[in-house]
């Protein structure tokens, strides 16, 4: 009994509906379609597609089942080949820089721009599809369909994660189609990609019992009968991949699975039969030529059997062949077939692969590979693996795969070396590096314990590692085993430290292993790495040793990225000295320019922007952030490199008192795409504010949040010892002097507790500070200060504030204040006056002491400081001190009368709402002051990257502005947004003072 297809699309309308309305809007660039195996998402996919038409360019990829260890960037190779022939290669070039990354997938590509360039990074590849893409949509919409992305690849999931962030501009749109039941590795993804608001995610369902009526009526071609119903929808569940193989023989269900999906094959002609089995374990795709080839039948009664097939809907046509219908059909047939069945099938294809095959095409040497393994011909599989791994470009996506097979085969094949004239160490290494390089990290680090194991054994076995990794004269080659095996402990060390666990022992063995003389690059490598690790851990002066060694022999090699990065290293670990650390930087961004490096220029500024937050240089700190976010977006690195900048961003901006703009620097949808770190950070930066503000919850929630994504990890030690500073004033403010006490306690406790306050002084100087204040803190705490260092002005500005408590001496209080006042820091500036106006008004100088307090209470008005400002009323009034505001005397306040006052919370909360009827009343429509900077910005042309790189904001958000904007005025499209916005004069106006 044959089971045909139906071409009704059932129960699915609303999904296709926000499939087709996804491309109408703006703000939506992604969308995810999940559910079961057999549930319809390719059938949806496929119903979606149809509808929009010729007019839309749609570039369907599918993940292989060979999981996530499979073909690297399998989907989007499929896309982009796809891509080239709806094209043609002239037009998809001329997209393209000279020389791209991408001639490297599409070696068609090199006739017309030339071979990638050496230095092509991941990067330059990811930029260079997202420019091809958004290119390609700006003439008729392009959709991008990824299938069954819960096999995707490591590498896959990252470009995916690229696009998700970046895709923003063009009339482009994402789909992909995923099981949430074996999604393991894509399940965070996913998870992130949800909070993105521009993705959607729908999950599909089981089909109701009407629904699967609805279908059955449409395969049978009549209406069913009720019991028929019944039946079909208790069995299958109301899958309709199930329901479609139940129709037809609801009288004799199947007992499994299998047998169910079997069904679909009942009744084929033998030749059909024969066909499908060959195609079944050829796997999907099929080239026609190889499936002609394999089952050796006259062309006649191929075409035959292969028109039954796709008429009844097993084989689905592509450019150059065949594909299953579904994965689970092909899994079924080759599952049915009798062991020696599939031997023979997979012998026979080898025989046909072996006897076609040019040793230069890669594919087919990987298919070869592939057949000849599970035809127990291990050595031709092995030659195969290798023949393949060496045909294709160093920076290929199949190569880590056909390395990883040859590295499996390897032990299986006797004399291995002999017939690929090469190493099993060697092969290890190539994984490692070509694993590095496009982000396989677990492959990586297992490719290079495996290598360095092997090293071992040899080690053991002879006694000296060196000699043991080949023949040769010793001496010689004990220097080429140092610098191999110190090459490997480096990789696995960038590698681990990139999971976030740490390098380990082994960048100290990699150098241990290198000789200072004569220098090498590999040795300038590991100390670079070693600097990097070094900065983090607060060891300035072993960072400034390492990084003064690579300069040297950068130097002598005239290496310009070693340049680039020593320099930047040397500038954090002289974060002391401002002006020779900013020279550093400067000679790390020439550098950096002249390797052609973007990486580096957006680090440099990543770096400089921290050492200028930290030596109190704020306005400056802004800039070169600003600097940072523009190259972030000019090398498509925002979504990686722009949190930590933001972060710089929102510090410095609260130093300088700027607080509505520290809060603005993310909305709250660009705060949950952040790493863990950087809410963290972002958070403390909220919490001070708030606390500043007398926002008691959100201090409270900003803790709580804070404390749990930062752990106890100890690349997170600086921002926990800021976390610890705010507990314990928030504790101070809310007279829970006990709380603030055992928090001090603990950060004290332990035999190297105070070593590590000591290495991190910046943190360290707030905390003393609070010792200073709090009646009980730990003495040793406050003995600290004897000892540690004043590395920047904002330190000495702290020491000052740690003197006036511990003299209470009027001069100490204004030399803190004036500190504060240099670095352009308000709070701390009025928190200083106050204390100097209390000491003044004790030592009897009432004028002092009246002037500090009225320069305090402006201040804490400006910034609205309610708890300053009631500080200075109450101190007013304890010390006879007047100072008039409005002509009356400020008298000690209540919480409740401070909360009334000019600025305080209630008057904020009337003015919001008065700015809110004030805005619908001028005829703002609801546009937020963000909003009409964006209005401005589209009405000038600008695109959604154009508004991203011009407000310093992800291009999603700029997305997502935009879709609120175009609601909001209701109109369709940007060029309707300028003119409506030009027609009501809305491009004057910036904010609800106007």
């Amino acid at each position: 009994m044959s089971f045909p297809g139906s071409s009704a699309l059932v129960g699915r309308a609303a999904e296709v509906s926000v499939l087709l309305e996804a491309v109408r809007d703006p703000g939506i660039h992604t969308v995810l379609v999940a559910g079961e195996a057999g549930i319809g998402k390719s059938r949806l996919v496929g119903e979606f597609t149809e509808r929009l038409g010729r007019d839309a360019l749609v570039l369907i990829g599918r993940c292989p089942e060979l999981g996530t260890g499979g073909v690297a960037f399998a989907p989007f190779l499929a896309v982009l080949r796809a891509l080239v022939r709806q094209l043609g290669v002239q037009a998809v070039a001329a997209l393209l820089p000279p020389r791209p990354a991408l001639s490297n997938w599409l070696p068609q590509l090199a006739v017309h721009t030339g071979g990638a360039a050496v230095d092509a990074d991941r990067v330059r590849l990811f930029g260079e599809i997202l420019t091809v893409l958004e290119q390609s949509a700006l003439t008729r919409p392009v959709i991008v369909a990824l299938e069954d992305l819960h096999w995707a690849d490591d590498a896959s999931r990252e470009l995916l994660t690229f696009l998700a962030a970046n895709l923003a501009d063009a009339d482009a749109l994402l789909v992909g189609t995923y099981r949430p039941g074996e999604a393991g590795p894509l399940r965070g993804l996913v998870a992130e990609l949800r909070r993105n608001p521009g993705v959607r995610v729908l999950d599909l369902h089981p089909l109701t019992r009407h629904e699967v009526g609805r279908q059955l009526a449409a395969l049978l071609g009549r209406e069913p009968e009720p019991a028929l119903i019944t039946m079909v929808f208790e069995r299958s569940g109301g899958n309709p991949l199930f329901v479609e193989a139940l129709g037809q023989a609801p009288g004799r269900m199947p007992a499994d699975l299998a047998d169910l999906l079997l069904g679909f094959a009942t009744g084929l002609d033998p030749v059909a039969r024969t066909v499908v089995r060959a195609a079944a374990v050829i796997g999907s795709p099929i080239r026609h030529e190889l499936l002609a080839a394999a089952v050796r039948l006259p062309d006649d009664e191929l075409h035959t059997g292969l028109r039954e097939l796709v008429d009844r809907h097993l084989l689905l046509t592509t450019g150059t062949g065949y594909e299953f219908r579904h994965v689970l059909i092909r899994q079924a047939l080759h599952d049915d077939l009798l062991p020696a069945e599939r031997l023979r099938l997979h012998t026979h294809i080898t025989e046909v692969l072996s006897a076609r095959t040019d040793s230069t095409d890669p594919e087919l040497l990987g298919q070869l590979a592939h057949h000849a393994e599970a035809a127990g011909q291990l050595d031709k599989a092995l030659t195969a693996a290798w023949s393949a791994a060496s045909a294709v470009p160093a920076t290929h996506p199949e190569r880590l795969r056909l390395l990883e097979q040859v590295s499996a085969l390897w032990d299986r094949v006797p004399a291995a070396a002999t017939a690929l004239h090469t190493t099993k160490l060697a092969v290890l290494e190539q994984i490692v590096d070509v694993a590095s390089a496009s982000g396989a990290t677990e492959h990586g680090i297992a490719a290079a314990d495996a290598a360095l194991a092997l090293i071992d054994t040899a080690a053991a076995a002879t006694h000296a590692a060196p000699a043991a990794l080949g023949g040769g004269d010793v001496e010689g080659e004990a220097a080429v085993g140092a610098e191999r095996m110190a090459r490997l402990l480096r990789r696995r060390a960038y590698l681990r430290a990139t999971t976030g666990a740490g390098p380990g022992e082994d960048l100290a063995r990699a150098l241990a292993l290198l000789p200072a003389d004569p220098p090498s690059l590999e040795r300038a490598e590991a100390l670079v790495q070693s600097a990097a690790i070094r900065i983090f851990q607060g060891d300035a002066e072993g960072t400034a040793a390492a990084a003064g060694e690579a300069l040297a022999i950068a130097e002598q090699f005239e290496s310009d990225t070693l340049r680039a990065r020593a320099h930047a290293h040397l500038g954090l670990a002289g974060s002391h000295d401002i002006d020779g650390a900013l020279a550093r930087f400067e000679a790390a961004r020439r550098a950096a320019v002249a390797a052609a490096d973007p990486r580096i220029v957006v680090d440099v500024a990543t770096w400089e922007s921290a050492v200028l937050v930290g030596a109190g240089r704020y306005r400056a700190a802004i800039e070169s952030v600003q600097r940072g976010l523009r190259a972030a977006h000019e090398s498509f690195r925002f979504a990686e490199a722009a949190p930590i900048l933001l972060v710089k961003w929102a510090q410095a901006l609260t130093a300088l008192g700027r607080w509505d703009e520290a809060r603005a620097v993310v909305d709250d949808t660009e705060f949950e795409s952040m790493p863990p770190l950087s809410r963290a950070a972002l958070l403390l930066c909220f919490g001070r504010i708030g606390l500043a503000q007398g926002d008691t919850d959100r201090v409270e929630n900003a803790v709580a949040v804070a404390r749990r994504l930062l752990g106890e990890s100890r690349w997170a030690l600086q921002y926990r010892l800021e976390l610890a500073a705010l507990i314990s004033e928030s504790a101070l403010y809310r007279n829970h002097s006990r709380t603030a006490v055992v928090e001090l306690t603990a950060l004290s406790a332990g035999p190297q507790a105070l070593a590590t306050l000591s290495a991190h002084p910046h943190e360290a100087w707030p905390l003393l500070v609070l010792a200073v204040r709090i009646p009980g803190a730990p003495p040793e705490l406050v003995a600290l200060a004897d000892s540690l260092l004043t590395t920047s002005p904002v330190d000495a500005a702290y020491r000052a504030v740690f003197t006036a408590h511990l003299t209470g001496s009027a001069a100490r209080w204004s030399d803190a204040a004036t500190a504060w006042r240099d670095l352009e820091r308000p709070y701390d500036e009025a928190a200083s006056l106050l204390g100097l106006a209390e000491t003044a008004a004790a030592e009897g100088d009432l004028i002092a002491a009246e002037t500090a307090l009225r320069s305090a209470a402006d201040i804490a008005t400006r910034l609205d400081a309610v708890p300053l400002r009631e500080a200075a009323a109450q101190l007013a009034e304890h010390s006879g001190l007047l100072w008039h505001e409005n002509g009356s005397p400020v008298r000690r306040l209540s919480a409740e009368t401070a909360r009334r006052l000019p600025g305080g919370a209630s008057e904020r909360a009337a003015a919001g709402a008065s700015k809110v009827q004030g805005d619908s009343a001028s005829g703002r429509y609801g546009l937020t002051p963000r909003e009409l900077e964006v209005l401005r910005l589209v009405a000038k042309g600008l695109s959604n990257r154009g508004l991203a790189a011009e407000l310093f904001i992800s291009a999603n958000t700029a997305g997502v502005h935009v879709s609120r904007i175009l609601a909001k005025l209701g109109v369709a499209s940007r060029t309707e947004a300028a003119a409506f916005a030009h027609q009501h004069e809305l491009l004057g106006a910036r904010d609800g003072s106007e």
